[in-house]
């Protein structure tokens, strides 16, 4: 989380010192401490807090992998989680140039969420990623049309 509060302040340096730390710490964590509990931070929390990080460094190769392995490991079917892994992941389409891309991503991902799902998290990251792609984007429409219908 220090990680993800760094690079939202624009601290890159800090929040890329962060993130090799919660990685070390990750991999050092027992089983017992990766339990999926009030109190456990289970490998799939530990991905979902890295893409958002490194999504908003740039860090683009690195949050794709992150999104993979994230999605992967999923037992169940997290409407929330995969929702905010695809706008992550629209976030570094944007990122890497492909702005078309990147709004038929962010637009299927929050279409895909049941109404009560489209507050919050998810439509602050999804008006992100519309409010970055250019405007002449052909599915920014889409994507504004979604975020009305909230």
């Amino acid at each position: 989380m220090a990680a993800r509060a760094h690079a939202v302040a624009g601290n890159r340096p800090v929040a890329l010192a962060a993130i090799n730390e919660a990685e070390t710490i990750a991999d050092r964590l027992t089983p017992r401490q990766q339990a999926d509990t009030w109190v456990g931070y289970p490998e799939q929390k530990h991905r979902v807090h890295m893409s958002q990080a490194l999504t908003l460094l740039g860090e683009t190769g690195r949050a794709h992998d992150t999104q993979r392995r994230a999605l992967e490991i999923t037992r169940t079917p997290s409407l929330m989680t995969r929702a905010l892994l695809d706008i992550d992941h629209a976030a570094c389409r944007l990122h890497d140039g492909a702005p078309d891309e990147a709004a038929d991503i962010a637009t299927g991902a929050f279409d895909a969420l049941p109404g009560s799902y489209r507050h919050g998290l998810t439509r602050t990251r999804a008006l992100s990623v519309y409010r970055s792609l250019p405007s002449a984007t052909p599915g920014r429409a889409a994507l504004a049309d979604a975020l009305r219908a909230a």
